[in-house]
């Protein structure tokens, strides 16, 4: 094999063998010689890119799925500059390393054109559902079969799961977990994936380089930043220590403005049994910094028995559940937790002739909420 590149699987070599069987052939015995040979590639010890896919809401963070999803482009364009396709580029056939570098793997059913070839057609074309670029019921092959696979790809790498995702909507989903300077990283990835996964190949990017070099742009835009100010979060880890799902929110004791931090309440569910949830509050950019200040919360939770779970973010399906429950006279049990904010520092820094002022004020919090 020819491909050579850190995100490829490295080719070793091969062991054959040949063994002398008496075998039947037109009636005859003869002496036959059956050979076996084994390929030998590196060992790529934490698997494939399958066992890693999750949600925004958990898992690999972001700076990590970004530098796979880098990572397979580079591969890929490594092999369209070798004039081969791959036809089959799912998350099964991309390892990772012990440094979570993605290796693009399997190239039983590829295919290497020749000079300034760009398509062939086939009779039958071999892949996995799902990752089968739509041309295929025609038998049509180009470069451009690979980026439908890698579109689905990236999209589950930012969602955890195949299908079409609005650029706002995972967006949302990663508002906990993002720097400031990351977001457009999620829109950039977001939007290639969709232009990828276009039905119409002619839709698609033009190149994998051309992928590259988007990607490639929004590192440069982030580095260019002089100032990076992040937003303050506040986390509450929270664990259940039943077999049944948890459905908790965390609300105001007091209906004093809880003027810091997102609105209240906030909802989230605890899978199962020694799971641990992290709850994420943001801080709102604010005017002034808040004085020292004490907030009381109220952390509520319960079983969720045979109560279907909401599986979107819609708050009023969550607020939904606790309300039935209570009037079902099912336990809702609740926690009181005191949140103290203070100053932290205040400083500035003069560019281009303009004052930025950062406010920062820090919050405390040293729990952890044991569920049900």
């Amino acid at each position: 094999m020819k491909a050579k590149h850190k995100n490829i699987v490295r080719f070793l070599g091969y062991c054959s063998d040949t063994q002398e069987e008496f075998l039947k052939y037109e009636g005859k015995s003869i002496m036959a010689g059956i050979q076996e040979r084994i390929l030998c590639f590196e060992y790529v010890p934490k698997g494939d890119l399958l066992k890693y896919i999750s949600d925004a809401s958990s898992g690999l963070e972001w700076r990590d799925r970004y530098k796979i999803i880098k990572g397979i482009c580079e591969g890929l364009n490594y092999l369209h500059t070798q004039n081969i396709v791959h036809l089959d580029l799912k998350p099964a056939n991309i390892l990772m390393d012990d440094k979570m570098v993605p290796k693009i793997t399997d190239f039983g059913v590829s295919r290497c054109f020749k000079e300034d070839q760009t398509r062939t057609i086939v009779t039958i074309v071999a892949g996995t559902p799902g990752y089968l670029a739509p041309e295929f019921t025609n038998g049509v092959i180009t470069f451009k079969y690979d980026l439908y696979a890698l579109g689905v790809i990236i999209m589950e790498i930012l969602t955890g799961a195949k299908g079409y995702h609005e650029a706002g909507e995972v967006l949302e989903r990663w508002s906990s977990r993002l720097e400031t300077s990351q977001k457009l990283q999620v829109r950039v990835c977001t939007n290639i994936a969709i232009e990828c996964a276009d039905f119409n190949p002619a839709r698609r990017p033009t190149s994998i380089q051309y992928v590259i070099d988007r990607l490639t742009e929004t590192e440069s835009t982030e580095t260019r930043d002089q100032l990076d100010v992040y937003l303050v979060e506040l986390r509450f880890p929270v664990r259940t220590n039943t077999d049944e799902h948890t459905v908790f929110r965390l609300i105001e004791k007091s209906t004093k403005p809880w003027r810091c931090f997102a609105s209240l309440p906030l909802y989230g569910i605890v899978p199962s049994r020694f799971t641990t949830y992290t709850l994420v509050v943001t801080t709102q950019q604010q005017e002034r910094l808040p004085e020292e200040t004490e907030y009381d919360l109220i952390l509520q939770s319960s079983l969720s028995g045979d109560k279907k779970i909401p599986t979107s973010r819609d708050q009023s399906k969550y607020k939904k559940l606790f309300d039935e429950a209570k009037e079902s006279g099912s336990e809702v049990r609740e926690m009181l937790k005191t949140v103290f904010a203070s100053q932290e520092q205040t400083m500035s820094a003069v560019s281009h002739f303009y004052l930025i002022q950062i406010r920062v004020f820090t919050v405390q919090i040293r729990c952890c909420f044991q569920l049900m």
